[in-house]
């Protein structure tokens, strides 16, 4: 029997074009038709969960709009249902993802977004706490209101047992933002941030300036995305490195949420870590061969019969 898991992030509906060439200020480029999907990496890793067969809540909030509506029936013809607070003030997010040969630029309605106003009155009373909770950066950055409930969630959650999962899946850098991650890094068990998000954090915060600072707090895990180049596992004194398939990549939205559902998927199944590092990478392969991020995502099945499995599982690389 798999383990419990709570999701805490934000929830966007993603308007997806692909595009020729990126726009000069003032003037206009074309795409052939645009792609909604229902987006935000806490939603995205809630789905990629419910694919993979984990028993996932998600907390989150949308507005009482159209775009909340859609996301829910969108979700609903996938057989996953969920309850998200309703706000009667607030709007649901919307992010416009621009995309150019696989980079993308992203345009973001969230200044004022439901899911970055949420209340310890909106965290539905839990008498008993998950076995796992993922929280996206997203929802630490960008709402004070958020960050403060989701941080006493974690706290009470940590105190309980609950393994911690967080991915910092930053969208700002400012002295503020960073601050926010340290004080949430000491009740992190696994940290999952890009290749270049580690490098900012390094960087910039004042009290983590090394990897082993990071192990020293707390952390006991550490999974370093890399997109084409795979990813890398610190844990402890152990290091390992993961090669990535070769896959006929068509839109990257999403596809660092489809490894972070992997990744927990991996861990409540108690697997080893050369096999969730390999099905993590095969995961969000197979999500970038798909338009969309959430929606995209395989089911536990495809990605345990991927073709890419064995071709990369030989190429781990143990330091």
């Amino acid at each position: 029997m798999t383990k419990s898991v709570l999701v805490l992030g934000d929830i966007n509906v993603d308007i997806i074009g692909k595009f020729d060439v990126f726009p000069t200020p003032g003037s206009s480029t074309y795409s052939d038709r645009p792609t909604l999907r229902p987006g935000g990496s806490g939603l995205n890793t809630f789905v990629g969960l419910k694919k993979l067969e984990i028993d996932a809540d998600f907390v989150t909030m949308i507005g009482k709009d159209l775009f909340g509506s859609f996301i829910k029936e969108d979700l609903s013809k996938l057989g996953i249902e969920f309850s998200p607070v309703v706000s009667d003030f607030y709007p649901t997010g919307v992010v416009f993802s621009l995309s150019v040969d696989n980079e993308r630029t992203f345009f973001s309605f969230r200044k004022n977004a439901a899911d970055i106003h949420m209340t310890v009155q909106d965290i539905p009373d839990a008498s008993e706490y998950p076995d796992m909770l993922y929280l996206t950066g997203v929802s630490i950055v960008e709402g004070k209101e958020t960050f403060e409930t989701f941080i006493e969630v974690v706290k009470r959650a940590k105190s309980e047992g609950t393994k911690v999962f967080f991915d910092p899946n930053m969208r700002k850098t400012d002295r503020v933002s960073i601050s926010r991650i340290e004080l949430l890094i000491p009740y992190v068990d696994v940290f999952l941030p890009a290749r270049d998000e580690l490098a900012i954090i390094l960087s910039k915060s004042e009290k983590f300036r090394f990897c082993s600072d990071l192990i020293a707090a707390g952390v006991s895990d550490i999974w370093i995305k890399k997109g084409a180049e795979g990813c890398s596992l610190i844990s402890g004194e152990k290091g390992f490195d993961f090669p990535a398939p070769n896959a006929d990549v068509i839109d990257c939205t999403g596809a660092g949420d489809a490894f972070n559902a992997a990744v927990v998927w991996g861990y409540a199944n108690e697997l080893e870590e050369k096999e969730i590092g390999v099905y993590a990478n095969v995961y969000a392969a197979i999500s970038t061969e798909r338009i969309g991020a959430a929606t995209s995502y395989p089911d536990k099945e495809n990605m345990l019969k991927s073709k890419y499995y064995k071709s990369i599982k030989t190429g781990v690389k143990v330091s």
